[in-house]
């Protein structure tokens, strides 16, 4: 069985619930399993008139590469499809190096209303899965080539994985195709491939149908997946967060209300928390390191680390940042007219004076107010006219500590002495500013 137009139309905007009106872009390698998509997706678009581009990466790893790209170009001018282009420079001529540069290159072709679609079909989902099963992968791993998953903000789809790879070349002579081979898919220099030619031809000796069950297993593991990420969904509800903070680039999750669910639930919210962020994926041990240090109870020093991603802790809540030795702090900002809001963090942070320091001002005529951190302070004062202890006050109100060094803070200064009202942060309010933080 091949999709007939109306059960490929079927496919793309009910069962996998697409937008007609969204902008379609196929990954088109010039292959065979490239080429039944892009003709596919064509006779869609005559139906429904979306927007159509095949995007062609050029890894330039084999001496063909030129004439696959040429092929590609024509193809699509014949067709009628407009066609995007680039050639890669890699350092790296792994598979995984080039998959991620092309994925990279694909993300910057798209926006949020985007579809990037690719041509796995059914023999890809099982050399997929056989490959991730070999890595020790988990239910999210196992599950292998979802049918539809979100991509930087837009979406991935991929419609063959119902499809054989005997359906996709039958398809493809029935409709008089022209497609390139490359010679790469017949070696062993790459793990699938090595699947491909000597794995799954002992399955099938063993059992005939094992890449229809070995796929059917990958599909079962992916609507399990979605009933983990359900239920990470509910558990997070009682679980506080913080947004991402722009002196330290950190989110942050309360691991005290994490620990009143079960260690397995704890993981699943974590990997999910994580994954939606685009954190981080942790490894399985790097995970029980996490799970290990909120029992504990982790001191302020403590600071784990994975893969280029930072995790702290601090009063209850863990914090998720870029690797960062010292927090960066702000230029002072003198406030001349509190009447008008200034930006802070490049504009990420709005501060709004209140009627409360309006007043105040008005009162103290006359004060200069400005936004500085603590190094720019010396001696800084209470408004009540003692020394002030900025270590202990921004312990006290919950400020983590690499951060202390780098908060604004807001201050009056009258008779050459400046007085700190209070600290800036957009996790808290205050009765001197009010705050407004544009989502990132």
């Amino acid at each position: 069985m091949t999709y007939s137009e109306s059960q490929f139309a079927a496919l793309l905007f009910d069962k996998l619930s697409l937008d007609p009106q969204a902008s379609y872009f196929v990954a088109y390698s010039g292959g065979l399993d490239s080429t039944v998509l892009l003709h596919m997706m064509q006779h869609a678009q005559e139906q429904y008139g979306f927007e159509l581009t095949a995007l062609h990466v050029n890894h330039g790893l084999h001496s063909d590469s030129d004439r696959w790209a040429e092929h590609c170009e024509m193809t699509c001018r014949r067709m009628g499809i407009q066609f995007k282009q680039t050639a890669l420079e890699l350092t790296d001529s792994s598979e995984s190096a080039a998959r991620n540069a092309r994925y990279h290159w694909f993300q910057q072709q798209i926006d949020h209303r985007s579809v990037l679609m690719t041509a796995h079909h059914r023999q890809d989902r099982t050399e997929t899965l056989m490959f991730n099963l070999m890595r020790g992968a988990g239910s999210r791993g196992l599950s292998s080539l979802r049918a539809l998953r979100p991509f930087h903000g837009a979406k991935l789809a991929r419609p063959l994985l119902e499809l054989t790879r005997e359906q996709v070349r039958s398809y493809a002579l029935a409709n008089n195709l022209d497609w390139v081979e490359d010679p790469s898919n017949q070696g062993d220099e790459y793990a699938r491939n090595r699947i491909r030619q000597n794995v799954l031809p002992a399955l099938t000796g063993f059992r005939a149908d094992a890449i229809e069950n070995i796929a059917r297993a990958a599909a079962n593991l992916e609507s399990e997946n979605s009933l983990l990420n359900e239920i990470a969904i509910c558990d997070l509800v009682d679980v506080r967060e913080m947004p991402k903070h722009p002196l330290d680039q950190s989110y942050a999750i309360c691991f005290q209300d994490l620990t009143r669910l079960s260690v397995a639930r704890q993981a699943n919210l974590l990997r999910f928390w994580l994954r939606s962020l685009q954190l981080h994926s942790p490894s399985r041990r790097f995970l029980n390191q996490l799970l290990q240090a909120f029992a504990e109870q982790p001191s302020s020093t403590a600071i784990l680390q994975e893969e280029g991603c930072q995790f702290r802790f601090y009063q209850g809540y863990m914090y998720v940042m870029p690797p960062v030795d010292e927090v960066k702090p702000i230029e002072a900002v003198n406030w001349r007219d509190i009447e008008q809001p200034v930006g802070l963090y490049g504009e990420k942070l709005r501060v709004d004076a209140t009627s409360k320091l309006r007043n105040l001002v008005h009162l103290r005529q006359p004060a200069a107010v400005r936004l500085v951190c603590k190094p720019q302070l010396s001696n800084p004062k209470a408004l009540q006219g003692h020394s002030l202890n900025l270590k202990k006050w921004l312990q006290e109100i919950g400020i983590p500590p690499w951060r202390r060094q780098a908060l604004p803070l807001l201050t009056m200064n009258q008779a050459d002495t400046e007085v700190v009202l209070g600290p800036v942060d957009q996790h808290m309010h205050s009765d001197w500013v009010s705050l407004e933080c544009p989502i990132n």
